[in-house]
């Protein structure tokens, strides 16, 4: 009988032991939240401009600072290489916008922007390439715009293939920009009059995991019509044969392989990089440049250290060039870049 006792009183004080921890996890746990939430819903009225602080918990790290006409609240993940980015209107908890960048600092994702109301303005797929309006009132030449996006779509297509443009292009809507005599600004940007002048940019992938940043640039006119342009920050069109155009038949790894097959040396303290390249023509014409893919390995590094004068350092390269529409090779460059 006491053995039978004593076991019941085991039973009943493990129990209570086990419901005082679940009960004290769980009290940890709204803890952590009701400071989470503190920390973000706080309209930091007594904050210093541009004094961020931050709070860090088991699995996130949050950084806010307040600016003149919002404040921000950053949240890091340590499993994932994002960061989200939430603006509030200053004094409301109303989101004034939310997005998300990467570890490289690129934006990611899909873009909400919202009126001091809490209306859902517009969203912007960076992933995609596509921008929505849903308060048209705040964008009245929003139709305007998608008209010209089409537009300058089809030129794309024409000059390089309808499966070069669904495939191997995302419209830059942060990069790309709007015009008129007296007002110019982003792409989202409200205007007061209507734009008379677009330029358009559009990220360009070799491959499906290779994307590099508006290597297509252009300008059309109210009409729809190409601009032609010979500065350097405007670009125009490579001359692709029928046969070729499609998509690059090129990709990162095959130029890799072809480099080293071709002479280029690689160790573990120089590995080779590659970048696709816009060469520019700079003449006021639809054809202006092509698309070229380097390949390059650092060869050597040479320091001119002078402790009371101008120091440099010249890192010298081997580069092989690639035709990205054919995958032929092209030319072998010694090239440097010099740092002072």
């Amino acid at each position: 009988m006491n053995k039978l006792l004593t076991i019941i009183f085991l039973i009943t004080v493990a129990t209570a032991c086990k419901q005082t921890i679940v009960a004290t996890a769980s009290k940890q746990t709204i803890t952590d939240k009701q400071k989470i939430a503190d920390f973000k819903n706080d309209f930091m009225d007594k904050v210093e401009m541009y004094k961020p602080d931050t709070l860090h918990s088991d699995t996130l790290t949050f950084v806010r600072e307040k600016y003149p006409n919002v404040r921000l609240v950053k949240t890091f993940t340590k499993n994932r290489n994002v960061v989200v980015y939430d603006y509030y209107f200053n004094g409301t908890n109303q989101l004034q916008s939310t997005l998300t960048y990467d570890t490289l600092g690129k934006p990611t994702g899909v873009v909400k922007q919202y009126t001091k109301k809490g209306v859902l303005e517009y969203t912007q797929d960076y992933d995609k390439g596509e921008w929505i309006v849903f308060n048209k009132k705040e964008y009245p030449f929003y139709d305007l715009q998608k008209k010209m996006k089409v537009i300058a779509d089809s030129l794309v297509s024409k000059m390089y293939g309808h499966n070069f443009l669904i495939n191997n292009t995302i419209w830059s809507i942060s990069s790309s920009a709007i015009y008129n005599e007296n007002e110019s600004g982003n792409w989202t940007d409200k205007f007061e009059e209507k734009p008379t002048k677009f330029l358009f940019k559009y990220d360009v992938k070799l491959d499906k995991d290779n994307r590099y940043d508006d290597l297509i640039k252009f300008q059309l006119d109210s009409n729809g019509n190409f601009i032609p342009n010979q500065y350097g920050a405007i670009y125009g069109f490579e001359n692709v044969p029928d046969n070729l155009k499609g998509g690059f038949k090129l990709t990162y790894e095959e130029a890799i392989k072809l480099a080293k097959q071709l002479g280029l040396t690689e160790n573990n303290n120089t590995k080779a990089i590659g970048i696709l390249q816009w060469e520019n023509f700079k003449k006021p014409e639809l054809i202006n440049g092509q698309f070229r893919f380097y390949v390059a390995s650092r060869t050597k590094t040479i320091e001119n250290i002078a402790p009371n004068g101008r120091s440099s350092r010249i890192t010298k390269y081997e580069v092989y060039s690639f035709n990205p529409w054919t995958g032929e090779f092209i030319e072998k460059k010694n090239m440097k870049s010099v740092f002072s």
